[in-house]
């Protein structure tokens, strides 16, 4: 099954680099990658090879994060950009 999942990015440099290198340090590859960015707002949306590996990763980094499955209805498609860059709830 594959999860969406949707983090805030900081405005500052490496933060994607920071999260993507959590995500290695534990063996898991990104397999799907959506970037949105807005003045200072960012948001990413990402599937990987291990969801729970991937979990972990965003606990460990205090990052607050969304999961979205496509098979429940909760899509990512169905979250307006706006909405992710300002972070309200689909």
């Amino acid at each position: 099954m594959t999860i969406w999942f949707t983090v805030q990015l900081d405005d500052r440099p490496g933060s994607l680099a920071r999260v993507a290198q959590a995500l290695a340090d534990r063996g898991v590859n990104i397999t799907g990658i959506v970037g949105v960015a807005e003045d200072t707002d960012g948001a990413l949306m990402l599937t990987t090879s291990d969801a729970t590996q991937t979990r972990e990763a965003f606990s460990a980094l205090g990052i607050a994060f969304e999961e979205h499955d496509p098979t429940s209805g909760r899509e990512p498609t169905g979250l307006s950009i706006a909405d992710i860059v300002a972070g309200r709830p689909s």
